[in-house]
Formats: structure tokens, C-alpha cells, sequence
């Protein structure tokens, strides 16, 4: 009997062991097919979030065309051009040759300002009274004895000139005798004109010898002033030079000077030389041991944005024959001492893209790597572009996994 029992106890143990083993694969089947709907589950999200993030990574930055127009954005597309050498220098803004004159006094006395709100940078017309020069207390040089004895050699001179000319007619004096009657009478008359239009009845005048604007004043109102001395100077202020200096290793490149920029301090703008108007007029050919640099000398027009005396920046721009990659200085927007340009990648999207800086005109910049030609980039309008992406102008969902 215990034998039937334990024969009868086998099929019972195997039959469960198997009921066992094959729930215990069930249930592995489940749980891995379960895992493979999780990590198809996994795999479909990732490639959203992957394909989302190609759209609207980090780099990329959403402008409407809206937008756009706003602010005024504008494009270019990157084509490569000839980049010449680049010397920058500082250049002093002088006074153009013959568009200046100095007058001085015809006269020694004390000085008087015919006009106390004459000063520096005050407006004048050719022959307009700006000093008066009084001597009617000094011994010598007095004006008024001088005017005197002038107006009476003039009056008599043309007296004695008038009278040999009828007696001319009749025969009574020679050709000669009236022609040295007539060099007399010419004589006194312009020593009488000259003195009459500069002199006054107070003095002597001094006058602006052209029309411009008066640059210098050399005397203070009351001071005592020799004849002959310098007293002021008036300048057109039509054109006005560029003297920049440059180091003697450039010398072999100023052959080749093709145009200059111009920066004034305190102006974002580049101003070039066709703006101004201007053209190349020399370079020094020596140094000495006193300046041992070289002049480069401009002629410009004065459009009013440049002031005699002062000094600017000068990219001077020699021919080149190497085509470069090249973007306005406007196209560029610096970030922790890095450069960044924007590239269009598709309708009102654009990348913020890290760029390599080369030599710089002042109105170019030569991309040494970042770009490639025929890419297009935000050349006016950058800054705009960037304020969008700071102030998180982005897809909202930018980030977010589904």
C-alpha cells in the first residue's frame, strides 16, 4: 500500500513541476514582451524628443517675418571676396592746404573785439570787421596822423594829376611830365584805399580775409599787438586732411593703398572714405630720427562729422587678391569674448552660430572658420535677433519630452 502510494505521488510531482516551468515561462514571455513594449515605448519618445530637439535646439531661434520687418532686418549671403591687408592707425583731422587764412594787424595798438561773442567756431564773411586795433595815444605808428598825412597826399597828389592833364590837352606840358603826374596820383591813391579800408576812425580794422568759420584766435581782447602779428584765422572747413602715421614695415604696402575707414570716438558708425568724399593724397617717402614713422595723408570732405584737431581711428585698406569670407560688422554679436553670427536655416528660423574672427577694416570682418559660402546671415538686425533669445522667444514645449 505505501508503494501504491508512492508510485502514485511521481505523475503528481512531474505534472506540477511541468505546470510550474511553463506558468514560470508564461509570465517570462509577458514580462519580456512587456519590456520590449517599453523600450518601443522608450525608443519612440527618444526619437520625438530627438527629432524636437533638431527643430528647436538650443541654437535655434524662432524671428517672424513680422518681425523681421519690424525691426528692420536685413540679409546676406556669404560669398567670398578679395580681403586686402588692413593697417589701423590713429589720425589727426588737420585743416585741408589753402582752405585756411590768417589775418594780422596792419597796425601796433591795443586790441578790441568788435564783437564780444567772437569766439572759436563763430561764423564770418570775407571783409567782415572782426577787430579794432586803437594807437591815437602812441607817439609812433599813430593811426590817425597816418590817415592824415595820407589823405593829403592823395588829394594833392590827384590834384597835380587833374591839372597836368587839361594842360596835356593844350599842349602846355609834355606826355612824360603827365604820365609821372599819373604814377604819383596811382601811388597816393592806393596807400589812401589801403588805409581807408583798414582803418577806422578809432584805428585801424582788421578783417576776415575769407568767408568760413573762425578757428583760431590768437590775441585776447585789450592785449597789445605789433603790426604784422597774426590775430586770427578762418578757415572754410570745405576740406580737411587725414594724417595718419604708420610704422616703417608697412612701408612696402602703402603702394597699394586702396581706400581708408574712418572711426570718430564716441560714433558706433565706420565712416568710408567715398562717404567723405575723399581720395589718397600721399605717403612720406622718409623717416627721420625724430618721427620715425611714416605719413599717410587723406584729403575728405567736412561733411560736420569730423572736427579739425581731433583724432580718429584709420583702417588703412590695401588691395588684396585673396578671396576671404567676410561679414558686416553689424552681422556680429559678442558674448563672454566669443563672436556669433545668425544663419538663416529656414523660414523665420535662425542659428546662433560661433564664429573665428580674422582682420577687420572697421566695416568687414574676415571669418576665418564658423561659415561657408553660400550660407545667408543676419547682416543688420543681429542684436534684435539675439533679445529674442534671451527674453525665451522659443517654442514653448522647447525641452519638454512627450
Amino acid at each position: 500500500m505505501a508503494l501504491a502510494l508512492t508510485i502514485g505521488l511521481v505523475p503528481s510531482c512531474h505534472h506540477n513541476e511541468h505546470n510550474h516551468d511553463h506558468e514560470h515561462e508564461h509570465v517570462h514571455n509577458h514580462e519580456h514582451e512587456h519590456e520590449h513594449e517599453h523600450d518601443h515605448e522608450h525608443e519612440h519618445d527618444h526619437e520625438h524628443e530627438h527629432h524636437h530637439h533638431d527643430h528647436h535646439g538650443v541654437n535655434v531661434i524662432q524671428f517672424s517675418e513680422s518681425q523681421a520687418k519690424k525691426v528692420g532686418l536685413a540679409l546676406e549671403k556669404i560669398e567670398p571676396r578679395c580681403f586686402g591687408q588692413v593697417i589701423k592707425s590713429s589720425a589727426q583731422v588737420m585743416p585741408s592746404q589753402g582752405d585756411e587764412r590768417e589775418a594780422a594787424a596792419t597796425a601796433s595798438g591795443i586790441v578790441k573785439f568788435s564783437n564780444h561773442n567772437l569766439v572759436e567756431g563763430t561764423a564770418v564773411k570775407a571783409g567782415q570787421t572782426l577787430f579794432e586795433i586803437e594807437s591815437s595815444g602812441m607817439v609812433d605808428n599813430n593811426v590817425s596822423v597816418r590817415l592824415q598825412e595820407v589823405t593829403a597826399q592823395y588829394n594833392a597828389a590827384k590834384a597835380a594829376y587833374e591839372r597836368k592833364r587839361q594842360l596835356a590837352e593844350d599842349k602846355i606840358v609834355s606826355q612824360a611830365d603827365l604820365e609821372q603826374a599819373r604814377a604819383t596820383y596811382e601811388s597816393a591813391k592806393a596807400a589812401y584805399d589801403n588805409l581807408k579800408g583798414n582803418f577806422s576812425q578809432r584805428g585801424a580794422v582788421v578783417r576776415a580775409p575769407i568767408s568760413g568759420y573762425v578757428q583760431q584766435i590768437h590775441v585776447s581782447n585789450g592785449a597789445f599787438v605789433e603790426a604784422g602779428h597774426s590775430v586770427v584765422t578762418v578757415s572754410q572747413n570745405k576740406d580737411l586732411q587725414l594724417r595718419a602715421e604708420v610704422q616703417p614695415r608697412y612701408y612696402s604696402c602703402l603702394k597699394n593703398i586702396e581706400t581708408v575707414n574712418v572711426q570718430i570716438p564716441g560714433d558706433n558708425h565706420v565712416y568710408t572714405l567715398k562717404e567723405l568724399g575723399g581720395a589718397l593724397i600721399s605717403y612720406g617717402k622718409a623717416t627721420d630720427a625724430d618721427c620715425p614713422l611714416v605719413p599717410v595723408v587723406f584729403r575728405v570732405r567736412n561733411t560736420g562729422h569730423l572736427l579739425s584737431g581731433s583724432f580718429v581711428t584709420a583702417y588703412i585698406v590695401t588691395r588684396g587678391s585673396q578671396e576671404v569670407i567676410t561679414v558686416p560688422q553689424t552681422a556680429l554679436v559678442e558674448e563672454m569674448g566669443n563672436f556669433f553670427v545668425f544663419v538663416k536655416v529656414c523660414d523665420e528660423e535662425y542659428e546662433k552660430r560661433l564664429v573665428t574672427l580674422g582682420s577687420t577694416d572697421g566695416v568687414r570682418t574676415e571669418i576665418t572658420s564658423g561659415l561657408s559660402a553660400g550660407e545667408t546671415i543676419v547682416s543688420r538686425g543681429a542684436s534684435m535677433v539675439r533679445l529674442a533669445q534671451n527674453s525665451g522667444a522659443l517654442d514653448p514645449h522647447a525641452g519638454h519630452v512627450h
